[in-house]
């Protein structure tokens, strides 16, 4: 990481808002908050699918932060992004805040 730090915010912000948006293409936030919350009924087949691309943006964004070398600052931005995007998608707070912790436990 070098001393201008911040010079990968717009890869960062683009990154972040088309994982998203590649999350709200397959999930919409009620399967997202039947799924994350357990509040709702989905058949065998929309659990395995959501939890197949929760694992698949999982994925995208390590690869990126190794690929990026980001720091904590790159990756905490990342997360950030991710998930105002995901609010602005019409996610609720209560799923975000979820799906951003299991992201950072599985993250580790």
């Amino acid at each position: 990481m070098g001393l201008f730090f911040w010079k990968n915010d717009r890869k960062i912000d683009a990154f972040a808002q088309a994982v998203a948006d590649d999350l709200f293409s397959h999930i919409q936030p009620d399967v997202a908050k039947a799924h994350i919350l357990a509040s709702g009924k989905l058949s065998k087949k929309q659990k395995i699918k959501a939890e197949q691309k929760f694992n698949d943006i999982l994925l995208q964004m390590k690869r990126f932060s190794e690929s990026q070398s980001l720091g904590i600052y790159g990756k905490a931005r990342l997360q950030q992004k991710f998930n105002e995007r995901l609010e602005e998608l019409g996610y609720k707070t209560d799923v975000v805040n979820k799906i951003a912790e299991d992201f950072l436990v599985r993250n580790v």
